[in-house]
Order: C-alpha cells, then structure tokens, then sequence
C-alpha cells in the first residue's frame, strides 16, 4: 500500500506527547526527535481514527507498507499524510520516501486513543521550526519551555503531588522564564495494570501546555511530563 506525497522524513527515535492550549484551540502532538539513520521512529497512532503525519520544515512523497494494514491520504499543497490503520494488530511498520529517494521506516504501535498528529523534527534543528510559521509566536515560547525542561534544565525540586490512584506524580524541576513557569514531573504505574495518560486530564487553570514523554506505562513503568503554566 502506498500514496505518492512530498519531500523527505527524517529518522527519529525520541517522542513526546504534547498538548497545547492556546486562544482556545487544542493542539495534541507527538514531536520525534531525529536519532540515528539506522534506528526505526516509534510513535503511537489511533487505531479508530485518521492521524496526521507530519515532516518539520519538507513534504512527504510516499508512505507505503503492508497491503490492507493502513490507508493514507495525502495533502499535496502542505506535504502531511492522513494514516489510518485497518488492523487489529498492536503494531505496523510503514516506510517513507522523500524526493531524494531516501527512505525510512517509522515503527507504530496501534492504540484505542483519540487521533494522533506526529510531528518529525530534526534533533538539532531550531525549536521554532517545529511548528509552521503560521503559528502563534506564544506557540513557539510554550514549546521551547518544553523543551528545555526535556533536556535537564530547570531548578531541582523533590515534591509528590497526588494525582490518581495506582500512581506516583513527583515534581523534579521547575524553569521560570519570561511570563511562563515551566514543571517537570516523574509519573509512575504503581499498579499492576497498564496505564494510559492523557494530557487532557492533567489541565487545570492558568495551564497553557502539557507534555508526556510516554502516555501508556505498564506496571512499574515511568515517564517524564512537563506542564507550562501562564504567571504574571
């Protein structure tokens, strides 16, 4: 199975799950960091719904895999793909093509969850590439905020908050910049079933982006979130 897009895909082996809440639209994401060329990109798709695959900055031109596991529909203007899978398998490869002829494979594990957008971002690409150039500049500051916490920066901190039952939440740092604090948590599964996180449900007032590293943990598992709050 394959759809002719355009442009290239760059490889990935890092993912976060980001939600982001401005001028009263909802934006949920997985961003993929580039890794090594010889890694496959694992990312997380809807098995019920169509999720949108998306290259910073370049077209897709082919996505093909599988007969019958998937279909596609490509947007020929913006170069992003529509997938949706047709399988009850926990798992599908798909391989894409830029139009250089390079190709890459994205390894998707297949979930009962709303529709996903992935996002494949270069790992050392400017952070303000990773959104197009339509959006919001707030946008931009929320997502870079995001990422800092991602890479160690931010004061120390050793808090457990309570959050649901069969899990631990601990506060392990905190980034203030211009307007906006930044908090980076450790969520554990203390129970002994798996575990989906969603971002939604971590919202409250003054929250303007939520970010988990890994939204389904099985027992014992951990994983990092990052909540940005608007303070004056």
């Amino acid at each position: 199975m394959s759809a002719n897009l355009r442009k290239p895909m760059i490889k990935t082996s890092t993912a976060l799950a980001l939600l982001l809440l401005s001028s009263n639209q909802v934006t949920a994401a997985q961003i993929l960091f580039q890794g090594s060329p010889t890694e496959s990109t694992v990312a997380t798709v809807s098995r019920n719904e169509p999720n949108m695959i998306k290259v910073d900055k370049h077209k897709i031109t082919r996505i093909y895999g599988a007969e019958g596991l998937f279909t596609v529909t490509p947007e020929e203007e913006t170069g992003v793909a529509w997938l949706k899978p047709l399988t009850d398998k926990p798992l599908m490869s798909i391989f894409i093509t830029d139009e250089t002829g390079q190709h890459f494979k994205l390894l998707l594990k297949v979930e009962d969850i709303p529709a996903e957008t992935i996002i494949v971002k270069g790992k050392n690409e400017p952070v303000r590439d990773a959104y197009s150039q339509k959006n919001e500049p707030r946008n931009e500051e929320l997502l870079a905020a995001i990422l800092a916490l991602y890479d160690g920066e931010g004061d120390k901190k050793t808090e457990v908050i309570p959050l649901w039952k069969g899990t631990k939440f601990e506060l392990v740092r905190v980034l203030e910049l211009q307007g906006i604090r930044g908090e980076a948590y450790v969520l554990t599964n203390t129970s002994d079933k798996e575990i989906v996180a969603d971002e939604r449900e971590l919202y409250r007032d003054g929250v303007q982006a939520i970010a988990i590293e890994k939204p389904i943990l099985s027992a014992g598992e951990s994983t990092q979130v990052f909540v940005i709050t608007e303070i004056e």
